[in-house]
């Protein structure tokens, strides 16, 4: 009896492996290519929210699946792109930062995709917030 469980365990993790490297060794994989991972917001004021959109296109020959996006601060609200990304197609993360300190930051997002290249990549944001009421010469 434990050999037949044991031979059912390995069958079943198997076929997992098998699932899983078969689009690989086909070459039918999603090729992530971002159009910029920076951007810089330049000086921006304090409480007011801005926004930049990180575009991405699959360059490969399966859909690519944008699974999570996770910001490094609850300052910074990300939104993506839930639905396939069919081959040639293009998707996008956008984050919106609102600074609640003056100064310098840099935030990061991170994106965990099923790109055959890339799988985990992070987009950065940066700038420098001025006091609310501050002209900055814009």
């Amino acid at each position: 009896m434990k050999k037949l469980v044991v031979l059912f365990t390995f069958l079943f993790v198997a076929s997992f492996v098998f699932a899983q490297t078969k689009p690989v060794a086909s070459g039918k994989t999603p090729i992530a290519q971002w159009s910029k991972t920076t951007h810089d917001f330049g000086t921006i004021v304090q409480n007011v929210p801005v926004t930049t959109t990180f575009t991405v296109k699959n360059t490969g020959k399966a859909p690519l699946i944008i699974s999570q996006v996770n910001p490094s601060c609850g300052c910074t609200t990300p939104s993506y792109t839930r639905e396939l990304i069919m081959p040639g197609k293009t998707g996008e993360v956008k984050a919106q930062f609102n600074a609640q300190a003056s100064g310098a930051f840099s935030k990061t997002l991170s994106v965990v995709t099923n790109s055959s290249n890339e799988p985990n990549l992070t987009l950065t944001i940066k700038g420098n917030v001025s006091a609310a009421g501050t002209n900055t010469g814009q």
